[in-house]
């Protein structure tokens, strides 16, 4: 898989499988715009891109929620590199929330980040990745279990599964590729943004062998021209684990 002088940008880069995506892109020729909230992880992941490749990765240490955040990605990534190839939608969060809470914050924020953030990047790129016939990765999860507190992060992916197979079909014409990825349990809670309490992170991110890594890999599969047909679709990578 060959990425020289291809532009990637991947949001939630400071951690997890964003982190792992960004270093294996790097490896393999790409050239970076990473957004992140966490200033010092993000400037550690640009390190390591820059130690893979000898490109100086864009760093955008950003709040995706915040008016006027996307648009800034977007303009600035072009504005650098003068194109978009790739756009990895990796930012996530989870925060536990239920039908019995006095205000519904919990869920205006996990559709912000989870789902809006990832419509309005798309939107604004959509004009670039027609130009370079480019594509979308977004994640999905296969893993939440139904339970008390877990309804707004559920609603959230279900709902950016449903706009990852719509947009895929909308975009199919211009030659833009859109696809999910649904990573199960990882074997660590790496992704640091997602809020996960001690009880759930014990009982859950201790069961399973699957690491970021491995994840980046079918990320940098799917973005590649390996298998151009693959659209609309959404692929699962697992692991067997104690896990019910």
């Amino acid at each position: 898989m060959d990425f020289a002088n291809k532009v990637v940008i991947v949001t939630g880069a400071s951690s997890g499988i964003g982190a792992a995506s960004a270093i294996l892109f790097a490896k393999h020729g790409a050239k970076l715009s990473l957004v992140g909230r966490n200033e010092q992880r993000l400037k550690s992941v640009a390190n390591k891109c820059y130690e893979a490749n000898g490109c100086v990765p864009l760093g955008l240490q950003i709040d995706l929620t915040l008016q006027g955040s996307c648009e800034t990605v977007i303009n600035k990534t072009v504005a650098k590199f003068e194109k978009i190839d790739v756009l990895v939608n990796c930012a996530a969060k989870f925060l536990i929330g239920t039908l019995f809470d006095d205000n519904i914050n919990a869920f205006d924020e996990m559709i912000n980040i989870n789902l809006r953030v990832p419509y309005q990047l798309t939107r604004l790129a959509v004009p670039y990745l027609v130009k370079t016939k480019g594509n979308i990765i977004n994640f999905n999860e296969n893993y939440t279990r139904i339970k008390a507190g877990y309804l707004p992060y559920s609603v959230s992916k279900a709902a950016l599964e449903r706009f990852s197979k719509s947009s895929a079909m909308e975009l199919a014409s211009e030659g833009v590729r859109v696809n999910s990825i649904q990573p199960g349990i990882l074997k660590k809670n790496s992704n640091t943004n997602l809020e996960v309490r001690q009880e759930d992170r014990n009982d859950t991110y201790n069961t399973s062998n699957l690491e970021p890594e491995e994840v980046a890999k079918m990320v940098l599969f799917v973005a590649s021209g390996l298998c151009p047909n693959i659209n609309g679709a959404n692929l699962t990578i697992n692991a067997v684990s104690t896990y019910t």
